[in-house]
């Protein structure tokens, strides 16, 4: 072949913007409040503009390392610093840069893996063509095509990136923006070609033969499927995507199919459904989509349920069942959620004969006392209606301990303690409010080991006083508890604590304060520090979390198990990439965006003392309280959303949107493990 995949013939070189002779710092004190912003934030937009661009001319001479490594943690912390200074300047489009800036980093780090991707796969099809493995170059130039269809998009959604960002700042990308369109369609032009000589495409055509569809009643939908010469695929089975499931149909002499329509998460009425062939992965065929028009009607399951044991206290284990059954069909691949009062404390889905069963540890979150665990299937005008079961159980409070130390640091005083269960055991993510003397109060969560830290500043005399630890929420089963400690006179000295991380940071509340200088341009004058709080999120228990259309996954650590470190792990078992890749190889796209969810709640629940009950919106919610940042936060956005479709959508995501899950769940697990 002719077609050349990688930069070209003249290689550039890269520089990275430095702050040599630039920077010069002055005390802090010095500089006024949003004295000098405009310019700073103009300095740090041009920064970080550079930054792009040299990705960019990287990108395009192959050099990925080089192309990561300008947006890494330098560029990350001009981004947070960015942040910090626009909210003092005089343009509220800085506010709209800085958000531009953060995508703009996300897809060209995408990018750069996409592309990477896609010239290691051209180099195992061309060692493929050049060996005679025909069977292999198919598969390879498919998956080459849904790698080339993501960085059409990412190169799409970068350059818009891009113009918003010269939109709003002073910042020209011009050249970055011809970099990545020369990557681009270097990529499409080499991607035609090997579709043109490997792949042969392919049109489906469909109807509904019924005008209405339910699960108890589906509906026929028959096709065609025909190749790009006009020929048919004839007297094959073949695999077909409705929705979120696949089944294989078989076409007769002319290329026709018929199948059943049985919706279930369908909203209700005259709905556009999607069908996908799905060419098995060493086919010549390519996949085609199409649509069929009918009219989903409801139909309203019997749900049970049981529950053991009957009595139970936090952190003791539940065994929860339950079955949807409509006639004597049991309901697959739907949701269930199992719930005490507002507290859902498991979700999962139904397995062929419409039955789940989880196990589940009691979370603090539910009150003591006789309550009902709900069973139900979280549906509203759906093809299976919304129903529920409900099975008594009595909740027994648990009684608490509570531990407080403190001393004197330069300027303040730490404080520490932690909240266990009588018998010992840690509690988690609860708060603990703190008070010295006759002071204000301050308010801390314990960490994974029911642990706290946190330091007050300047407390009220350097005389002899009393520190106070109360643990009294109103809606748990927890006890009450009260520590005290004397904090002893003194001038203050020692050491600055210690944060959770293990680094040495001089402390308020949760937060470790630290500064970064960086110039400000404006008269001949360069000056300005950014002071930033870097907050440290007590962590909690490893939990699971399954609400998915696709069987549960038995490979990671129950997102309701208390002592993640007691599960021990096969060493063949999966990881999340391996499961990850093996769906989006396979075409599963809704079950890849669930397993990058149920990564995602494992990481920010550990991390952010979130409930394992929340659900995905309240994950998102409360990881936002927790101080999460802005970055993370849209990572978790698209992970969260994702779910959401997959989960609850009549339709299936596609892969573009199972790879951004999947690759923003990777980003936050390699986060959440450092």
């Amino acid at each position: 072949m002719g077609t050349e995949v990688g930069g070209p013939a003249l290689d550039r070189q890269v520089e990275t913007p430095g702050d040599n002779n630039e920077t010069q710092q002055e005390n802090p004190d010095s500089v006024s409040n949003g004295e000098y912003s405009d310019e700073t934030a103009a300095w740090l937009a041009r920064t970080m503009g550079g930054r792009l661009e040299n990705s960019s001319i990287a990108l395009s001479n192959a050099q990925y390392d080089q192309a990561r490594s300008v947006l890494g943690d330098d560029y990350d912390t001009r981004l947070e610093q960015y942040v910090e200074v626009a909210g003092d300047t005089s343009s509220e489009t800085d506010d709209t840069a800085a958000r531009e800036f953060e995508a703009a980093r996300e897809n060209q780090r995408n990018l750069t893996n996409e592309v990477q991707r896609y010239r290691q796969q051209y180099a195992a099809y061309q060692t493929a063509r050049e060996r005679g493995n025909e069977r292999e170059a198919r598969i390879t130039a498919r998956a080459m095509e849904r790698t080339a269809s993501n960085i059409s998009d990412r190169g799409d959604e970068l350059n818009q990136n891009f113009e918003r960002i010269e939109n709003t700042t002073s910042v020209d990308l011009s050249s970055g923006q011809t970099e990545i369109n020369e990557t681009t369609a270097n990529i499409t032009a080499t991607q035609a070609a090997i579709r043109e000589e490997t792949l042969v495409g392919t049109t489906l055509a469909v109807q509904s033969v019924d005008s209405t569809a339910s699960f108890s009643d589906p509906g026929t939908v028959s096709g065609q499927i025909q190749t790009e010469n006009g020929s048919v695929i004839a007297d094959k089975a073949v695999a077909l995507r409705i929705e979120n499931r696949t089944r294989t149909v078989q076409t007769d002499s002319s290329g026709v199919f018929e199948t059943q329509y049985r919706p279930r998460s369908a909203r209700l009425g005259s709905q556009s459904i999607s069908i996908e062939y799905v060419p098995e992965a060493d086919s010549v065929y390519l996949s085609d989509n199409d649509t069929f028009t009918i009219d989903v009607q409801q139909v309203t399951p019997d749900v049970t349920s049981d529950i053991a044991p009957d009595v139970v206290g936090y952190g003791d284990q539940l065994n929860a069942t339950a079955s949807v059954i409509v006639a004597s069909d049991g309901v697959d691949a739907v949701p269930v959620e199992f719930a005490i009062g507002d507290t859902v404390i498991a979700r999962t889905t139904t397995g062929p004969n419409g039955t789940v069963t989880e196990t589940i540890r009691l979370p603090a979150t539910v009150n003591d006392g006789e309550r009902q665990v709900v069973a139900r299937v979280p549906y509203a005008d759906r093809a299976i209606a919304g129903v529920q079961s409900e099975t008594p159980v009595v909740v027994v409070e648990t009684r608490t301990n509570l531990s407080v130390s403190a001393s004197r640091t330069d300027g303040g005083a730490l404080v520490r303690g932690q909240l266990q269960t009588v018998a010992g055991d840690p509690v988690t993510g609860r708060p603990v409010r703190l008070q010295i003397g006759a002071g204000g109060t301050q308010r801390v969560e314990t960490n994974r080991n029911g642990s706290f830290q946190t330091v007050f500043e300047n407390p009220q005399s350097n005389e002899s006083v009393t520190v106070t630890a109360t643990y009294d929420e109103s809606r748990t089963n927890l006890g009450n508890a009260t520590a005290t400690a004397t904090l002893a006179a003194g001038s203050g000295g020692g050491n600055p604590p210690v944060g959770s991380d293990g680094n040495p940071a001089a402390a308020f509340g949760n937060a470790v304060i630290g500064s970064s200088w960086l110039p400000v341009f404006g008269g001949g004058v360069a000056l300005a520090v950014v002071v930033a709080a870097w907050f440290v999120v007590p962590r909690v228990r490893q939990s699971r979390e399954t609400d998915s259309p696709v069987p549960t996954e038995t490979g990671d650590t129950s997102m309701t198990d208390p002592n993640p470190s007691a599960t021990s792990s096969d060493e063949t078992t999966p990881t999340f990439e391996d499961r990850a890749e093996s769906y989006l190889d396979s075409g599963n796209y809704d079950a890849a965006a669930m397993v990058a969810y149920t990564t995602v709640h494992d990481v920010l629940a550990v991390e952010n003392g979130i409930d394992q009950g929340a659900t995905h919106w309240e994950l998102l919610q409360r990881s936002q309280e927790h101080g999460v940042p802005e970055d993370r936060m849209a990572d978790l956005e698209t992970v969260v959303e994702t779910f959401e479709t997959a989960a609850f959508a009549p339709t299936s995501v596609d892969r573009s949107q199972a790879e951004a899950a999947v690759d923003r769940a990777r980003e936050i697990k390699s986060n959440g493990d450092r």
